[in-house]
C-alpha cells in the first residue's frame, strides 16, 4: 500500500474549489495565503448593511444604465492561492473578463467589506493589500457595523485610508460616476440614526 503523497504547501485556487465542493453550501469560506478559511454566518446587521449598499447601487446602475454592476458573494482571484470574497463588489458590466459561469473574477473596479469583529485584522490588512494589488480596482471600502464608520482607500489617493463618520459624509466613487451617502449605508439602522441625530 505504502505511503500516501501529502502536500504540504500553500492550496491552490482550484484544490480550494475542489475543497469547498465538498462542503455544505451554506458555508461561506476564502482562501487566504493558500489556507482556506471559514466565515462565520453574519448577523443581521451585516446583512443589513450589505441589502442597503446592494439597493442604492442597484438603483443608480439602472437610472444611469451604467457599464458597471453590483454583486454580493463572488470571489476574487488575486492570486493563485488568494481568493477573498468581499460582501459586495463592482466589475464592468459588458467587456468583462470574468465569465458569467466562473466562480470568481479578478477585475474588479469596487469591493466593500462590511467588518465584523472576527475578519477585521484580515479586512484591514491582507484583503486590502491583496485588493489594491489588483489593476482594475479604483476603491476599497470597509464599513463598520457597530457605529457609523466608513474607511475608503482610493487609488487616485495612494490608497491613504480616509474616514468617514457621519451620516451627512458622502462615498465618492468617480470610477463608478456616482455618490453615496452614509444615511443610505445605514438606512434603517435605528442605533445609527439616533446616535448622530
Amino acid at each position: 500500500m505504502g505511503v500516501p503523497t501529502i502536500k504540504t504547501g500553500p492550496m491552490t485556487v482550484e484544490e480550494f474549489y475542489a475543497f469547498t465542493d465538498t462542503r455544505p453550501d451554506e458555508e461561506k469560506w476564502e482562501l487566504l495565503d493558500g489556507e482556506p478559511v471559514s466565515n462565520a454566518a453574519p448577523s443581521p446587521i451585516h446583512q443589513w448593511i450589505a441589502r442597503n449598499l446592494l439597493l442604492a447601487l442597484g438603483n443608480r446602475d439602472r437610472d444611469m444604465r451604467a457599464s458597471w454592476v453590483a454583486l454580493p458573494g463572488l470571489g476574487v482571484r488575486v492570486s493563485n492561492v488568494g481568493r477573498p470574497e468581499p460582501d459586495v463588489l463592482v466589475i464592468p458590466r459588458s467587456g468583462s473578463s470574468t465569465d458569467p459561469m466562473a466562480r470568481d473574477c479578478n477585475d474588479v473596479i469596487v469591493a466593500f467589506e462590511i467588518l465584523s469583529p472576527s475578519t477585521e485584522a484580515r479586512d484591514l490588512r491582507w484583503k486590502r493589500t491583496a485588493y489594491t494589488r489588483l489593476a482594475s480596482l479604483t476603491h476599497y471600502v470597509v464599513i463598520a457595523q457597530d457605529t457609523v464608520e466608513v474607511v475608503v482607500f482610493a487609488r487616485d489617493a495612494g490608497f491613504a485610508e480616509r474616514r468617514l463618520r457621519s451620516t451627512e459624509d458622502v462615498l465618492a466613487l468617480p470610477s463608478l460616476g456616482i455618490t453615496l451617502s452614509l444615511s443610505e449605508i445605514y438606512r434603517d439602522l435605528e442605533w445609527a440614526h439616533a446616535r448622530f441625530r
